[in-house]
């Protein structure tokens, strides 16, 4: 900012003004930055001192401000809180205490645009200025440990950019989607982790949809704890990491890890979209391998700024949007193929692509209709997308369910063989061919 005349460099111009909100808590730094505030020409205007994160959060939805100025220590401030100022056009500069660098990180990873240190409070009109002008769809990429004019702001990737164990890339994350009926979506989901982990892949598998998972139950896994309410726990109060998502989670097979889900359908609002993409990114550093069982709705609109509770089914687009492979699970019968027409219509309009795979669950010769006939209809809305068809073998699912084990540590069946078969077209026949897993004990708590 060294020569500029104004924040944009134009000399001869109006200077920009920008329109500040300040929580400080009860922070020693309020009073001599409220001075700095007054004696910036008019760069910066205060527009209220708020008293708590609920004025704050309330005055930031008024639209009346670009950039809030907050305490590190504002009882409440979490990823979720940050997330709606920005999705009201509020961008967050934190002002942490000297040498804090644990604190810088964690305010880092909840998402703010910039952090301040208290011993620097001449770089705070500064770094305002600055944060007004980044744009909000690119958060967590400025870290201000000095005058921002200078080198030492440093770049920050988002957690989805962070190297994985042993400087390995970002893991893959497979989302599997179905419409509403119970087309099969867990055992598909359970069914690949398992295949994958048994051909030497390490998977993590996170159930997450928001009308209560099952895949904790499909395993006997009946832990009370929920990992992926851990999980969001700590993202949304920015100490979540791979070390700690490892120990939320249950080792459920030889390289096959668990997240369970919900333990009750109504505490989805608990789960937040902004903590979940943070679960998401941090799961693709743990294993090389993440599978999603998602939820059946899509949410089509974005989220309100006025609105503190997200729509129940952002969390299941979130998983869409964010994964690099989607397959759809859809039931072999006329309702559940009627769906599938549907959902995938409403699919590829809220992704704006098409899924990498349609897999039938449970079909069978009586059904009336020829494997030609669906991959047809699948054709006329996601001409590129395979179809792969799983026999219906309810033995065989029955009998996995009742051990509390996934088919691939089961008998061979019909089923197993389907769903190694989606396995293979998701990740290829490179990994040397299935070896069977030992068994395991049950995980009942």
């Amino acid at each position: 900012m060294n020569g500029m005349v104004n924040g944009r460099g134009l000399p001869g111009t109006a200077p920009e003004r920008v329109p500040t909100l300040v929580a400080a808590g009860a922070a020693s730094w309020e009073a001599p930055v409220l001075e700095r505030l007054a004696a910036s020409g008019g760069h910066v205007v205060l527009v209220k001192r708020c008293l708590d994160l609920t004025d704050l959060l309330a005055t930031a939805a008024t639209g009346t401000s670009t950039v809030a100025l907050v305490s590190h220590a504002l009882p409440g401030l979490d990823a979720d809180s940050v997330d709606r100022m920005a999705r009201a056009g509020v961008r967050t500069v934190v002002v942490v205490p000297e040498a804090a660098a644990d604190e810088r990180d964690r305010m880092l990873r909840l998402g703010v645009t910039l952090v301040v240190s208290a011993s620097d409070l001449d770089d705070v009109v500064p770094a305002v200025r600055e944060a007004s002008r980044t744009a909000l769809d690119t958060p967590r990429e400025l870290a201000v440990t000095g005058h921002p004019a200078s080198s030492a702001a440093s770049a920050r990737p988002s957690p989805a950019a962070l190297p994985g164990p042993e400087g390995t890339r970002p893991g893959r994350l497979v989302a599997v989607w179905g419409p509403s009926g119970a087309p099969g979506r867990t055992t598909v989901a359970i069914g690949i982790a398992a295949e994958a982990a048994a051909r030497g892949v390490p998977v993590t598998l996170l159930d997450a949809d928001p009308y209560g998972g099952a895949v904790a139950q499909h395993l006997a896994v009946l832990d009370d704890a929920s990992g992926l309410l851990a999980a969001a726990r700590a993202a949304n109060a920015g100490l979540l990491d791979a070390e700690r998502l490892a120990g939320m989670a249950r080792h459920v097979g030889p390289g096959l890890r668990l997240v369970s889900g919900l333990p009750r359908p109504d505490r989805w609002p608990e789960v937040r979209p902004q903590a979940f993409a943070d679960i998401l990114a941090t799961a693709r550093t743990l294993d090389p391998l993440v599978v999603v069982d998602a939820g059946f709705g899509l949410s089509r609109d974005g989220l309100d700024p006025f609105d503190p509770v997200p729509q129940r089914d952002a969390v299941t687009t979130a998983a869409l949007e964010d994964a690099g492979d989607v397959v759809v699970v859809a039931s072999a019968d006329p309702v559940g193929l009627t769906r599938l027409a549907r959902g995938l219509l409403d699919l590829v309009d809220v992704l704006g692509r098409e899924p990498t795979l349609v897999v039938v669950n449970r079909m069978r010769s009586g059904l009336g209709w020829a494997p030609r006939d669906v991959v047809d209809m699948v054709a006329r809305v996601a001409p590129s997308t395979a179809v792969v068809f799983v026999p219906d073998d309810r033995e065989a699912a029955d009998r996995a369910l009742v051990a509390g084990q996934t088919l691939t540590e089961g008998a061979d069946s019909a089923l197993r063989r389907g769903i190694a078969e989606v396995a293979t077209r998701l990740l290829g026949d490179t990994t040397g061919g299935a070896r069977r897993p030992g068994r395991r004990r049950l995980v009942r708590r």
